[in-house]
């Protein structure tokens, strides 16, 4: 039974990582064939990119939409959501730091890697005030439909949820619409995932055929120094916000009660599925029902340290493929971009490839290295639902640090 449930977890990132592995290995050892291969990889690619504009659209402005009316803000949403900002920046500046000074940079040429694809290499990083602009406007509707105006086309579909939720009933046949463009959108794009395997596996075989064995290797470094960040992040980092909640106590309040949720965050890779361990493992913690019912769920969705710190990672990455540099303004701009993917990656139905897309629209990065990406997603997935899942928990502690809200200072 547990390795059935091993399976269907983790099945389908074992076939992907199976099929690019063969790819890696074909790419090596018969450049002729991935040669022959390269177009079933562009074809798989420029499904992908045909599915992005409507399917960003969709899931967004009916997330939106439909969520009904705002709650008030209550002293307890407040200081959720002031806990989840606070760690989510704090996760984003501190794996900057470590992933800077460790530099897994991948130590590949991207003209050699994207030439044979007729794309040419950033020559430098562009002018940070123009690019703030460049990054959440268009001139003219007709550039939203472009995969290269990500964060515009995301602001624009908030934007329509926004106010078709305003609307109430008035916008019900709206709201019916785009629900429904979402659902078939989102089942297009699960019919074109069932070509990944292959396709993922003739585009990694084309790219080793330009690039050698560099790639695996820059992916091995990648693994290393985010698992170690993670690690060192989840002991000391939610260590010191216990700490800072109640104390040395608090620590031990914390982590008596943290095994069985990360257990299921590991087995499961799923914050959601973690959600009801969660919420058993704080009522342990003596967490108040009106904390832990609105953290946890909440949490499950908009809190993503782990997602956070694997946006910095695919920043930095893209960043030394193309030889950009990294300036103050520079740093902030990761920072910010990185706790946006990570909001994103929870907040709407296939988030992970929406914030790659963003990564790559905010920074110029060309389409083609969405694959290069996505592949760290799947490497990185276990230990940053680990972070995603347990992080709730010392938000919800630290939320608790109200006296008024600490259901062990009732008692």
């Amino acid at each position: 039974m547990p390795r059935v449930r091993l399976l269907r977890t983790y099945g389908f990132s074992f076939l992907l990582l199976t099929a690019i592995a063969l790819g890696l290995v074909l790419g090596r050892l018969a450049p002729s064939v991935a040669q022959l291969l390269r177009p079933i990889g562009d074809l798989f690619l420029n499904l992908i990119f045909t599915l992005i504009v409507p399917l960003t659209f969709f899931t967004i402005s009916s997330s939106i939409a439909s969520s009904g009316s705002g709650e008030r803000l209550s002293r307890v949403s407040v200081r959720m959501l002031i806990g989840f900002l606070a760690t989510s920046v704090i996760a984003a500046a501190l794996s900057l730091l470590f992933l800077s000074v460790v530099s897994p940079a991948p130590g590949v040429d991207a003209a050699a890697l994207l030439s044979g694809r007729g794309v040419v290499a950033l020559p430098k990083a562009p002018a940070l005030l123009p690019q703030l602009v460049a990054m959440v406007s268009v001139s003219d509707f007709s550039e939203l439909l472009s995969r290269k105006s990500m964060l515009p086309l995301l602001l624009f579909s908030l934007a329509v949820g926004l106010c078709a939720r305003s609307m109430k009933q008035q916008a019900e046949p709206l709201t019916r619409c785009l629900q429904s463009g979402a659902a078939v959108f989102l089942r297009l794009l699960d019919c074109v995932m069932y070509l990944a395997p292959i396709g993922l596996l003739a585009w990694f075989a084309a790219t080793v055929m330009d690039t050698g064995s560099q790639l695996a290797g820059a992916y091995f470094r990648s693994f290393v120094a985010y698992y170690a960040c993670a690690a060192l992040y989840f002991v000391i980092g939610f260590s010191a916000y216990a700490y800072l909640s109640f104390g040395l106590p608090g620590v031990r309040r914390f982590w008596s009660q943290m095994l069985e949720p990360s257990l299921t965050a590991l087995g499961t890779c799923s914050s959601m599925a973690t959600m009801p361990v969660n919420l058993e493992a704080c009522t342990r913690m003596g967490i108040a029902a009106e904390v832990r019912d609105v953290v946890i769920p909440v949490g499950a969705v908009l809190h993503k340290d782990g997602s956070v710190m694997g946006g910095v990672l695919k920043i930095l990455f893209a960043m030394s493929l193309f030889q950009q540099s990294l300036s103050p303004g520079r740093c902030v701009l990761v920072i910010l971009v990185a706790v946006l993917v990570g909001v994103v990656m929870g907040a709407i139905p296939s988030g992970g490839m929406m914030g790659e897309l963003l990564i790559l629209s905010v920074f110029g990065f060309p389409p083609e290295t969405l694959p290069l990406l996505a592949i760290i997603s799947i490497l990185i997935d276990p230990m940053a639902t680990l972070l995603n899942a347990v992080g709730d928990n010392v938000v919800a502690l630290w939320v608790t640090r109200d006296p008024s809200l600490d259901a062990n200072a009732a008692t």
